[in-house]
């Protein structure tokens, strides 16, 4: 059975790195084909709040600076589509304009693995809304790529973030599919001074791959989320997998500590599943 990525494209400074690491991901997945979804965003999306007035943009000099960008993305998108190493990955090129939640879920839904740029830490509403619609509605996995990410053959050091319920169960088995045969695998579990230390996750060896457990310590003088990236740094990791987690609220779900540490601070891939 053939495997389908979604790579979205939207800061064109970014635009390089989450398509290389869509061809990465094809090669470990074995996928055939790479829709790149690249979203116009209606003048009207284009609202901004400033002191509690609302500030409307200049049709006409907002749709010239969405056709600059999207000129831009798609530049980017014809110099990685000719590289020598595309393989036999088919890449198609789609150019909408709407809401980038809608056209995220719509698109999402019916691929394999969604691939987006990590999210900047004052980005635009419709980055933000991607991101959410990608890790919230699709029920996919969400590869999140940083603009500063080294992504040389990543996948061959794959560092799991550990935590004992279904989310992340879900999300270490379907990153196992594709991923464990990594040469170096390490699991990294939290425990309280006053636990006794976790062992290695059944899921594991039950798979037969073979993992390292690193037990972090949960002491409370720093948050868990900068504690697991410290680790990863610390192992050189190319690639983190976790479970990302949200509180449910009633105008959408509230990001769980480590996910948001990981969506404003990882400089690493990160492999995430709701």
């Amino acid at each position: 059975m053939s495997g389908v990525i979604l790579a979205v494209l939207d800061r064109p400074t970014a635009a390089p790195k989450v398509l290389a690491a869509a061809r990465r991901a094809a090669q470990l997945m074995g996928a055939t084909r790479i829709n790149v979804l690249t979203i116009r965003t209606p003048p009207i999306d284009m609202v901004t709040a400033t002191e509690g007035f609302l500030s409307f943009p200049d049709d006409g000099a907002a749709r010239a600076a969405e056709g600059a960008r999207i000129a831009a993305l798609n530049e980017a998108y014809h110099a990685w589509a000719s590289r020598p190493d595309a393989g036999n990955t088919a890449a198609e090129w789609v150019e909408l304009e709407g809401w980038a939640d809608q056209l995220v879920d719509e698109w999402g839904e019916r691929s394999d693995l969604i691939v987006l740029q990590r999210p900047a830490a004052k980005g635009p509403e419709p980055e933000r809304r991607a991101v959410h619609a990608a890790l919230f509605d699709t029920g996919r996995p969400v590869l999140v790529v940083p603009e500063e990410a080294s992504l040389n053959g990543f996948g061959q050091r794959v560092a799991v973030a550990w935590r004992n319920d279904a989310r992340t169960t879900q999300a270490v088995l379907g990153a196992l599919r594709w991923l464990g045969g990594a040469p170096e695998i390490h699991v990294m579990a939290g425990a309280k001074r006053w636990e006794t230390p976790p062992g290695l996750p059944p899921i594991f060896t039950e798979h037969n791959v073979a993992a390292t457990l690193h037990v972090l310590p949960m002491s409370g003088q720093r948050s868990f989320g900068e504690a697991l990236l410290t680790r990863v740094h610390e192992l050189q990791a190319d690639l983190l997998v976790l479970g990302a987690f949200a509180h449910p609220m009633l105008f959408g779900p509230i990001l769980g500590g480590v996910t948001k540490h990981m969506l404003a601070h990882a400089d690493l891939p990160v492999l995430m599943r709701y």
